[in-house]
């Protein structure tokens, strides 16, 4: 049972001011990729496919911009940190970006973002939300604190907001944060980077919403890590089983309103055999 706190922020759909973002530096339309030219076939579909379509129809049921940002990987960084460059980029046009990891997913694509982020709680001066990541030691800082994943980042337009992903992005550089540079390729690249430096000079008490890993990582198949994946799924720890999640997801949005057509259309649809069958 979900409940949101009262006054709700969010009372009108945002539309075009939220950017659903996927991020990648690979070549996507090889066999079964999703700029492939030729036709999916259901079985045995790539996981990032499946999440990538995924998020696709999400932003289509809710009006929201959808968009897969291609960016080449520099020579001494690890291709994730593309997911940093991109949200700093569309923060300039978009008053909320939400990232997803093509190994990631929504599980009730009826449920809109402004449910979330009034659930969430996200305030006027949330900068970044993120969950966290399951409580072990390969997952703390060098302070000890459970690092936020970033597979899933919500980001809010303001000014404090492109000075987080300023600092970010050029963490590696060592102008800002020595010792950083390890990041750039060693994992878990950008999500040590924000959790071992970003995080710690953006530390007011509305900077960063922290989600729990229950309800925004992990997925059920690795449920006993403490994250389920209740509203938002991260596949980490079993991607065959995305394509699965994702045609699940598809059918608890399609089959009500399949239901609904069908009944609202009963009386034609529907013939008493003792009427004329086909008049």
């Amino acid at each position: 049972m979900f409940w949101l706190a009262e006054p709700l922020r969010f009372t009108e759909p945002l539309g075009k001011k939220i950017l659903i973002l996927d991020v990648d530096s690979r070549h996507l339309d090889g066999p079964k990729g999703v700029l492939s030219k030729a036709p999916l076939n259901v079985t045995g579909l790539p996981p990032d496919t499946s999440g990538r379509l995924n998020h696709f129809m999400f932003a289509m049921i809710h009006g929201y911009d959808y968009r897969l940002v291609q960016i080449p990987k520099t020579v001494d960084r690890s291709g994730t940190w593309t997911k940093v460059t991109a949200i700093r980029e569309a923060l300039k046009y978009y008053e909320y970006v939400v990232f997803i990891d093509a190994d990631a997913m929504v599980p009730y694509p009826n449920l809109p973002m402004e449910w979330l982020f009034n659930y969430w709680e996200i305030t006027p001066e949330t900068l970044v939300a993120m969950a966290l990541d399951p409580d072990a030691p390969h997952n703390r800082d060098w302070n000890n604190r459970t690092f936020l994943n970033t597979g899933f980042i919500i980001a809010q337009e303001s000014p404090r907001t492109h000075e987080l992903f300023e600092a970010w992005e050029n963490c590696p550089n060592e102008t800002r944060y020595p010792e950083c540079g390890r990041w750039g390729g060693e994992w878990p690249h950008e999500q040590s980077a924000f959790g071992n430096h970003v995080r710690y000079d953006f530390n007011r008490s509305e900077d960063i919403r922290v989600l729990s890993c229950a309800e925004a990582n992990g997925c059920p198949e690795v449920a006993a890590t403490g994250c389920a994946g209740e509203l938002v799924r991260h596949y980490w720890g079993d991607k065959s089983s995305l394509s699965a999640g994702v045609g699940d997801a598809i059918l608890q949005y399609f089959l009500p309103q399949l239901h609904g057509t069908f009944y609202h259309n009963s009386r034609t649809l529907v013939v008493n055999r003792t009427e004329r069958v086909f008049a």
